[in-house]
C-alpha cells in the first residue's frame, strides 16, 4: 500500500512540476513580447539615441575583450615563435605520441 501511495504522489508531483514549468515558460514568453514592444513606443529621436548608446556599449565590450585576450602571436618575439613552431613540428612527427593518443582519430594530414 505504501508503494502505491509513493507512486501516486510521484505522479502528482510530476504533473505539478510540468504544469509549473509550462506556466513559467508562458509567462517568460509573454514578458519577452511585452519588453520587445515597449521600445517601439518611443519617439524616433529616443530610439536613435538608444541605438547609438547600444552601439557604443558593444564597441566598448569589443575593445575590452581585445585587451584582455591571450597574447597574440605577433606580440611574441620571433625567435620564441620559431622555437615553439619547431617543437610542435617535432611532437607532430613523433610516431609514439600519435599511437598513444588513439591512432588515426582526429585531424591528420593524408
Amino acid at each position: 500500500m505504501i508503494a502505491s501511495e509513493i507512486y501516486v504522489m510521484s505522479a502528482f508531483m510530476k504533473r505539478r512540476l510540468a504544469l509549473s514549468l509550462m506556466l513559467l515558460s508562458l509567462l517568460g514568453s509573454a514578458g519577452g513580447v511585452w519588453a520587445q514592444g515597449s521600445w517601439r513606443d518611443l519617439p524616433p529621436d529616443e530610439r536613435r539615441q538608444m541605438r547609438q548608446q547600444m552601439r557604443e556599449h558593444w564597441q566598448q565590450e569589443r575593445e575590452f575583450h581585445r585587451e584582455e585576450s591571450a597574447p597574440r602571436w605577433r606580440d611574441v618575439p620571433q625567435e620564441d615563435r620559431r622555437r615553439l613552431r619547431d617543437e610542435m613540428r617535432e611532437q607532430r612527427n613523433r610516431p609514439d605520441l600519435r599511437e598513444s593518443r588513439g591512432g588515426a582519430r582526429g585531424w591528420h594530414r593524408d
